[in-house]
């Protein structure tokens, strides 16, 4: 039956996402010998995790780990190595140096110190023998259970970022399940891995690969390989905004007697991201792909996502979500043409 096929992808895809935030041997910790300088002349000594979307992570001993809006630091230094990128999209690896100047830092790169505003920094990785600490990631969870009505709901997401010198890499899950007796269940499941290398300023290669599964698509498997260029057309510590256009091949698979078809379509895509650091905090993130088809004529698919978290305390959130699917020849003769899904959900952060 195809409940028993939809419940074994969704435990594969909890399987997978478990499998992205299963914890890595713990190398022995680098001593505490990062300073940040703050606006108001607060010296603080710690570990520089990462600046990821105008937040600094950074580790003490006294206070455990802090997030640091970027615009409040006025000095940074460190005697180990880590990568930076800029508005631009340039990065400059080595370790940080404090200037004469306040809101500036000396990156000591291989071809000699450059200094950069601070300012103009959107983005820190350490970059040395604690693997670890290069990705970052969150895990959404979401839960119903209505007893009277036999009915059950189950939503995750889950998101894993690395970034080297040249690469930056980032994958994502999400799996959506209902069941209720009398009722087909539904089952919605996506996987993505997207790498991206820089080749000068805001323009980079982008290479990706992507799983979906969709009953309400009668999408028993959807797998998608693509390649091709990316831009930051804005990135600062408060916005990014970027594009993509690329040339993919998918190959698809129904629950019902369809055959099994290989496409080959076009990638058009822009995504927007904005982050709000005084009460409340959020962050807003939506994404708008299209995917017009280059050997079946006027088939076009549209994919939408809109997200909102919201931090309560600590490093929890809660979380809604919108996911709208578009395909104007979907497979199967009954198979509806549009798809969305409303989610919330708990989140937990891991920086």
């Amino acid at each position: 039956m195809m409940g028993t096929r939809a419940r074994g992808r969704a435990a594969f895809l909890l399987f997978l996402a478990a499998a992205l935030f299963a914890p890595a041997p713990q190398a022995a910790g680098a001593a505490k010998t990062d300073i940040i300088v703050l606006t108001n002349g607060d010296r603080v000594t710690g570990e520089i995790r990462s600046l990821t979307d105008g937040l600094l992570s950074y580790k003490t001993d006294d206070m455990g780990t802090l997030s640091v809006e970027w615009e409040r630091i006025q000095r940074i230094s460190s005697q180990w190595p880590f990568i930076l990128e800029d508005s631009r999209g340039v990065r400059y690896s080595g370790a940080l140096h404090e200037t004469p100047n306040d809101g500036e830092v000396m990156v000591l790169t291989e071809s000699g110190p450059v200094t950069l505003k601070l300012a103009d920094i959107v983005g820190i990785a350490r970059f040395g023998k604690r693997l670890a600490q290069r990705f970052q990631g969150y895990l959404d969870f979401g839960f119903s259970l209505q007893k009277a009505q036999k009915y059950t709901q189950f939503n995750l997401a889950a998101n894993l970022s690395y970034l080297s010198k040249k690469w930056g890499v980032r994958a994502d899950a999400s799996s959506y399940f209902t069941s209720q007796e009398g009722v087909e269940d539904i089952t919605k499941n996506l996987f993505s891995l997207n790498a991206m290398g820089l080749i000068k300023k805001r323009w980079a290669a982008a290479a990706f690969t992507q799983f979906e599964q969709n009953t309400e698509l009668n999408l028993a498997g959807r797998l998608l390989l693509g390649a091709g260029i990316g831009r930051y057309f804005k990135r600062t510590n408060r916005q990014v905004i970027d594009g993509i256009a690329a040339i993919d091949v998918t190959r698809e698979n129904y629950f019902d007697d369809t055959a099994s078809e290989t496409n080959m379509e076009g990638v058009l895509g822009v995504s927007f991201q904005a982050f709000r650091y005084v009460f409340p905090n959020m962050d807003i993130s939506s994404s708008l792909h299209a995917y017009p088809s280059l050997t079946e004529k006027g088939r076009v698919r549209v994919n939408f996502q809109a997200n909102i978290r919201y931090e309560l305390f600590l490093r929890f959130y809660v979380s809604l979500g919108f996911h709208d699917s578009y395909d104007s020849k979907p497979g199967g003769e009954t198979t509806t043409k549009n798809d969305y899904s409303l989610t919330f959900g708990i989140s937990w952060s891991l920086t």
